[in-house]
């Protein structure tokens, strides 16, 4: 039997295969085979809890820049992304991520981060250039709810479509696992925690 997460996969891969057919971007998704009902395992090494690590090293110096809203073009604060949820901001670039935070009609906020995508995607879904990570806490085992997830791969549309014409965004950004490394272990305020 397919998991939530498998069944979105799934269909955001089709949903991306209908897009790249119609636009220039293109949006690819994959199925995260670890997250079954079953024990966690470290399979593919993203439901591994982040080892201790030492402190960050000197190159932690974060890139800090404005929020890079061209790659959500045309989306702005307030607009409907779809499925019920509304992008509510983008924050700037920190610690090699950009936070968009999506909020439903009943209030309830989530956190995606975009990173860069080296070839090795951690997010739920991922385009060329970007990974979009569900900050929620569950390394990887916690299901995401469908409807935010399809909300998630609207924006991944959306980024797709706007990423090959400003390739320095995106260059500002970490991928996650380097994110990880360097960031989950530093000190308070971050707490080992990413925002």
């Amino acid at each position: 039997m397919l998991s939530r997460r498998e069944l979105i996969g799934k269909a955001a891969v089709g949903a991306a295969a209908a897009v790249a057919v119609s636009a220039t971007g293109v949006a690819a998704a994959r199925a995260l085979h670890g997250a079954t009902g079953g024990p966690a395992d470290d399979r593919d090494g993203r439901n591994a809890v982040p080892p201790r690590a030492e402190p960050p090293p000197a190159d932690s110096a974060a890139i800090s820049a404005p929020p890079p809203w061209d790659l959500l073009s045309p989306l702005v604060a307030g607009s409907v992304v779809g499925h019920g949820w509304r992008l509510v901001d983008l924050g700037p670039v920190q610690d090699g991520s950009c936070v968009v935070t999506l909020q439903n009609r009943r209030g309830r906020a989530h956190r995606v981060h975009l990173c860069r995508n080296d070839g090795k995607p951690q997010g739920i879904i991922y385009t060329r250039r970007v990974d979009l990570v569900v900050m929620n806490e569950g390394y990887g085992d916690l299901p995401t709810e469908e409807r935010l997830a399809q909300a998630v791969a609207k924006l991944a549309h959306v980024i797709a479509a706007n990423e090959a014409r400003v390739p320095g965004r995106v260059t500002e950004l970490l991928p996650h696992a380097e994110r990880l490394r360097r960031f989950a272990a530093a000190a308070p305020p971050a707490g080992g925690k990413l925002r």
